[in-house]
């Protein structure tokens, strides 16, 4: 049998399968023939196939040295460069590919693709506009021009030439994947749920958009429909570990903690040291109350991907692993207000190890926090002395090893200004006899879970129609949906809209016999002070106030009124209406009308 039946006999062998046979039969021809053409590029063909890359790019590169104008062969080497990782080399092969005036719009966008993977985002562009110059007709090409933009972070762009691909081709799959992912970074969650719908309808067999659209559906707030989608994406890719930490957060928001640490541990056994995964689940363990695991898994909450920037790193921190007796010590707040609120207790503590604290606070807490301890109180953005060591307020508890026992919950750890008091006093009717009841509806709209925890101020209207106290509406922001109802409700009193700092709060506070808030900051403020406070928690709650008790460890004046089902606050006014009657009865010389 000649050369050229060998090697049809080769590739033969190799189409039915018998990919050894054909391996050898074209190695024994390239011992005698190591330029053979067709040898070579038939053996780069099954070594493509069989996975073996760079004996691949070896036999095509030996090919194209006998014939270096050959197209095809061009491109079986820049896909199996590309599939190698070796964006560079793949980039000229196709740039050889469109010197040799194989100008197609393919080839562009192979083009563009090796241009994104070396982040030459602005040629990539340049690459597409070439092609949609000459085929504006070319759906694929912006597709793929939109997840450039996508990757760009420019969404509303990405938006457009998605949308232009799917008025050219709309059977095309990943044009609807693509587009409802720019819709879901522009927050229009029920587009981009109907986009990733039509995907999946589309090509049902997808992971990647059953996953998609689980997150879609999680951020919606349909968690059942959510977990589902999880669950069939990871049948399908079992080993997707960012998928595995989205089905544990979903569990976490239908309360299922427990089962939501398994799928952070699968998601961790596939990638150990996954920061996201790692923070989602020190929430999961603090709010089971697993308090020694969940401090440490808290320390990744600076390593996530939406991670806070840290201050004052070129300090060294200190987690409790030295002596600090005679030392200078900074300790910083972090996140929200209420969240310094909670955690300045301890500062009192690292004071008493004998260390020099220096506590570093937002502006509108600095007069409040100044009244906790002899010790110094700055301002964010002013001068930091010089320190020997520095701490975020947060990873104090790690450093005293805080347990449920151990919590430092003093009935109240500050304290209003008397002379403000005295003054807010005078310009409310704090005196008549009544009780009197402050309210908070909402908190900050930045927080990533205020469509949760905030409710409308009209759904207190049941509570203000009992009549039995004077209230007063005690935050100092009111959003404009609630508005209207304030102007049309005189049973509720706004005390003024000159509230400075918290210190102006901390003094409205202290003059009531009640505050009554959803999870906010003037929740954590009264519970500091001693005041009385009733807590409305949504169905599933922050980790500091754990899981299905009234009382909270952190503030011995607190009572948690929780949702029975997501999003009811109808049933928590009921028992917050029904509850004032008996807190009425227990406060002597209060009159009730």
């Amino acid at each position: 049998m000649n050369t050229i039946n060998l090697i049809q006999q080769a590739y033969k062998d190799f189409q039915n399968g018998n990919v050894a046979h054909a391996e050898r039969s074209l190695k024994n021809i390239l011992q005698s023939q190591p330029a053979n053409f067709d040898a070579l590029h038939i053996l780069g063909v099954i070594c493509t196939a069989t996975g073996q890359r760079p004996q691949a790019i070896d036999l095509f590169q030996r090919a194209l040295a006998v014939a270096p104008d050959n197209v095809s062969l061009h491109y079986k080497l820049a896909r199996a460069q590309f599939e190698s990782g070796q964006f560079e080399a793949a980039l000229g092969a196709y740039e050889r590919i469109l010197s040799l005036g194989y100008v197609k719009p393919e080839i562009l966008l192979a083009k563009t693709a090796a241009l994104v993977n070396l982040l030459r985002y602005q040629e990539a562009l340049d690459c597409l506009d070439q092609a949609l110059a000459q085929w504006p007709d070319y759906a694929e090409g912006w597709a793929h021009k939109g997840a450039v933009w996508y990757q760009l972070q420019h969404y509303e762009d990405a938006l457009v030439c998605c949308s232009r691909a799917l008025a050219l081709q709309p059977s095309m799959a990943d044009g609807w994947y693509k587009k409802s992912l720019a819709l879901d970074k522009l927050e229009r969650y029920p587009d981009a749920l109907v986009c990733a719908d039509r995907a999946i309808t589309l090509a049902p067999d997808n992971a990647a958009y059953r996953l998609d659209r689980a997150v879609i559906l999680h951020k919606l707030g349909r968690y059942a429909e959510a977990l589902s989608d999880h669950e069939i994406g990871l049948s399908q890719a079992p080993d997707n570990a960012e998928a595995w930490g989205d089905h544990g957060l979903t569990l976490s928001r239908m309360k299922r903690h427990e089962q939501a640490l398994v799928s952070y541990s699968r998601a961790l056994s596939i990638q150990s040291g996954y920061a996201d995964v790692l923070s989602n689940q020190s929430l999961s363990q603090l709010v089971l109350g697993q308090f020694e695991a969940g401090w440490l898994s808290y320390e990744y909450r600076w390593k996530k991907g939406n991670a806070d920037h840290p201050r004052h790193t070129q300090i060294p921190l200190w987690l409790g692993q030295l002596a600090i007796s005679g030392k200078r010590i900074l300790l910083w707040s972090e996140q929200g207000l209420g969240d310094t609120i909670q955690f300045c207790r301890y500062a009192s503590l690292v004071a008493a190890l004998g260390a020099k604290v220096i506590l570093e606070v937002d502006p509108a807490l600095k007069n409040i926090a100044q009244t906790m301890g002899n010790f110094q109180v700055i301002a964010i953005g002013e001068h930091v002395p010089e320190v020997d060591y520095q701490t975020p307020l947060m990873s104090l508890p790690l450093v005293f090893k805080t347990d449920l026992a151990t919590i430092p919950a003093k009935p109240a750890y500050l304290s209003a200004d008397s002379r403000k008091k005295e003054n807010w006093k005078s310009r409310q009717d704090f005196t008549n006899g009544k009780l009197k009841v402050g309210l908070v509806c909402s908190g900050n709209p930045g927080n990533t879970n205020d469509q949760r925890r905030s409710m409308p101020l009209q759904d207190f209207a049941p509570i203000l129609q009992s009549g039995i106290a004077d209230f007063f509406l005690i935050q100092k922001e009111v959003r404009e949906s609630d508005l209207a109802f304030l102007q049309q409700t005189p049973s509720l009193r706004l005390p003024a809209t000159d509230i400075d700092g918290f210190d102006d709060t901390a003094a409205i506070v202290a003059n009531l016999d009640l505050v009554i808030s959803v999870d906010t900051s003037i929740a954590h403020l009264s519970g500091a002070l001693g005041v009385p406070v009733w807590i409305l928690l949504p169905w599933a709650p922050d980790w500091r106030w754990l899981l299905d008790r009234e009382d909270s460890p952190w503030y011995p004046s607190a009572r948690l009124f929780r949702q029975d089902e997501v999003g009811n606050w109808e049933g928590v006014i009921t028992r917050v209406t029904e509850a004032l009657d008996g807190f009425l009865d227990s406060l002597p010389g209060i009159n009730p009308r």
